[in-house]
């Protein structure tokens, strides 16, 4: 696994290298920063502003960081789309609900300077992977409106190898660090709140993955099915937790492909 990640890492690395990304602030704390990487502002500047995905890093709610992501820019940046990776504060010196409330406020700086960014403020979509694929659960089962945007705000979402139902999650002796209230647990549960997603949804996840996140793929599926919101399901075979990540930045990969095509 070290050697996966030391090889995305130094993939990231090149991809930063030609692409420049702008970190920009989206709040006050140190770490609520985002990497903006856009395929050029030639097209921003003739008046076209460009769809944009939205990017949660995983590792566990504690450790991992936006740059982890950024070899996954290319995929997104050759279809002409924005790539948007925030960064936020982990476990245990943040709290879960911290944790969704920074993504949420980075999701409502992109739409509120969208024009700034070259982004289409009707076109933003989330993605995450792990436990970044669980807080993107989360912000697509959102009630936007009460947070004072309009509805509809993100228009597609893609959850790989992601976690819907954390009962098991907080039972389990190595997840001690996430510690949550009776309420907080089911509010943070998207496999409750499924019925609030009003878009387009992809799920996907490895034959490789644990019994336990293959179990919480299929039942977030099954519910996005249930609520008409389900846009594919993709289970990868011999692709374990951390490839899933290669397969999204392959060219041609049909997952890839099916991504994109829920950006049009």
């Amino acid at each position: 696994m070290r050697q996966l990640l030391d090889r995305q890492a130094a993939a990231g690395a090149r991809v930063r290298a030609q692409y420049r990304p702008k970190t920009i602030s989206y709040g006050s704390g140190p770490a609520e920063t985002l990497d903006v990487f856009s395929p050029g502002f030639s097209r921003h500047r003739a008046g076209v502003a460009l769809p944009a995905m939205i990017f949660i890093h995983g590792g566990n709610w504690r450790v991992g960081t936006k740059e982890s992501v950024s070899f996954l820019a290319p995929t997104f940046l050759k279809h002409g789309a924005l790539f948007i990776a925030p960064e936020f504060d982990p476990l245990p010196g943040n709290t879960l609900p911290g944790m969704v409330d920074q993504c949420r406020r980075a999701i409502l700086w992109v739409r509120n300077n969208a024009a700034a960014l070259g982004a289409d403020p009707e076109r933003l979509y989330i993605a995450g992977h792990s436990a970044g694929g669980h807080v993107a659960a989360v912000l697509l089962a959102t009630d936007w409106e009460r947070l004072g945007a309009p509805p509809g705000l993100l228009k597609g979402g893609l959850v790989l190898s992601g976690l819907c139902d954390l009962e098991p999650v907080v039972l389990a002796a190595g997840n001690r660090h996430v510690k949550l209230t009776p309420a907080e647990l089911i509010e943070l549960s998207p496999v409750h709140r499924l019925r609030l997603v009003d878009c387009p949804v992809i799920v996907a996840w490895g034959s490789g993955d644990s019994p336990e996140f293959r179990r919480q793929g299929e039942l977030m599926a099954r519910h996005l099915r249930s609520a008409g919101r389900l846009a594919g399901t993709y289970v990868l075979d011999d692709v374990n937790h951390f490839e899933i990540l290669d397969v999204l930045a392959t060219d041609g990969a049909p997952l890839a492909a099916g991504t994109l095509a829920l950006i049009g």
